[in-house]
């Protein structure tokens, strides 16, 4: 119950589903999705830890930029769900 109330939370923001929706083309870093966004930096950063920690975000840290992704073919029946 508590994965399907974080994922609908994720999903009731505008600016989390446009972010999504840019991710559909490939992995971007955060100042691009602070570009595309057109939000303030740290606005942009809540939104991603919001739909990072419903899991329908992966990270990885290169030196000092960090990439954000959709999940993969692992990620739980209920992300995948919701990603479609």
């Amino acid at each position: 119950m508590r994965e399907f109330m974080a994922v609908t939370k994720a999903l009731a923001d505008s600016n989390r589903v446009r972010i999504l929706l840019a991710l559909r083309g490939g992995e971007l870093c955060v100042c691009q999705l602070v570009e595309f966004c057109a939000l303030a930096p740290s606005t942009v950063s809540k939104h991603l830890s919001i739909l990072y920690q419903a899991g329908l975000l992966e990270s990885r840290k290169t030196e000092r930029w960090v990439y954000y992704r959709l999940p993969g073919k692992h990620a739980p029946s209920l992300v995948r769900g919701a990603l479609r």
